[in-house]
C-alpha cells in the first residue's frame, strides 16, 4: 500500500492578550494584482494582527490502494480582549489571482486569535471507500466555548474580493478571508481517482 500521511499541528501561547493591552489597534492584510497568471501549486498565508494561525497543505498519493492523509489541529486557548477597540481589514484587490491554472490556497487574516486551514489531497489508483465521520470531523471547524470575542467590541472590520480578482482562473481555488477576532475557517478538499 503506497499512502501519504501528513500530520500539521499549529499551537498559539495559552493567552493571546498582547494587543488587548494596548486598548487600539489597526490591522490591515491587503493583496492588490498579486498572482495573476499563476501555474502549478500556490499557497499564500497573510497575518497581520496577534496570535493568527494559517497553514496550506497538501498531499498526494498514487499506486494500488493509494492512501493520501492529512490531518491538521490548531490549539488556541483564551483570547484576552478587554474592550479593545479593533479595526481590521482584508481585502484582495485588481486582477488578483486572475488567469491562473493549478491548486490555490490563499490564507488572509487581520486582527486577533484567527484560525484558518486550507487542505487539499488527491489520491490515484485508490480503492473505492465511503466516508466515515472522523473523515467528515476535518471538515469544518470546530465550536468552542472561547470562539470570538466574549462583548461585542467597537471598530470596523471588512473583508472584501475585487470582481477582477480570480476572473478566469481553473483548478482548485481554496480561499479563506477573515477580519476580527476568534474567526475559524476551514477548506478541505478530497479527490480520489480509481483504476
Amino acid at each position: 500500500m503506497n499512502s501519504a500521511n501528513l500530520v500539521v499541528a499549529v499551537a498559539i501561547a495559552s493567552l493571546l492578550g498582547s494587543a488587548a493591552a494596548l486598548g487600539e489597534m489597526s490591522a490591515n492584510a491587503d493583496i492588490q494584482s498579486s498572482g495573476k497568471g499563476y501555474n502549478g501549486v500556490v499557497m499564500i498565508n497573510q497575518a497581520v494582527g496577534d496570535g493568527q494561525q494559517q497553514v496550506n497543505v497538501r498531499a498526494l498519493a498514487a499506486g494500488d490502494n493509494a492512501q493520501a492523509r492529512i490531518k491538521v489541529e490548531q490549539i488556541r486557548d483564551i483570547i484576552l480582549e478587554e474592550q479593545i477597540q479593533l479595526d481590521a481589514n482584508a481585502r484582495i484587490g485588481g486582477d488578483a489571482f486572475s488567469q491562473g491554472d493549478g491548486v490555490l490556497g490563499i490564507n488572509q487574516s487581520a486582527g486577533i486569535g484567527n484560525q484558518q486551514i486550507n487542505a487539499f489531497r488527491i489520491e490515484v489508483g485508490s480503492m473505492p471507500e465511503s466516508l466515515d465521520d472522523s473523515g467528515l470531523a476535518q471538515s469544518v471547524a470546530p465550536s468552542s466555548i472561547n470562539s470570538g470575542a466574549v462583548a461585542p467590541q467597537s471598530g470596523q472590520r471588512q473583508v472584501s474580493i475585487d470582481d477582477q480578482a480570480f476572473a478566469d482562473s481553473r483548478g482548485v481555488v481554496q480561499l479563506n478571508q477573515s477580519a476580527g477576532v476568534g474567526n475559524r475557517m476551514v477548506n478541505n478538499l478530497g479527490i480520489r481517482i480509481m483504476d
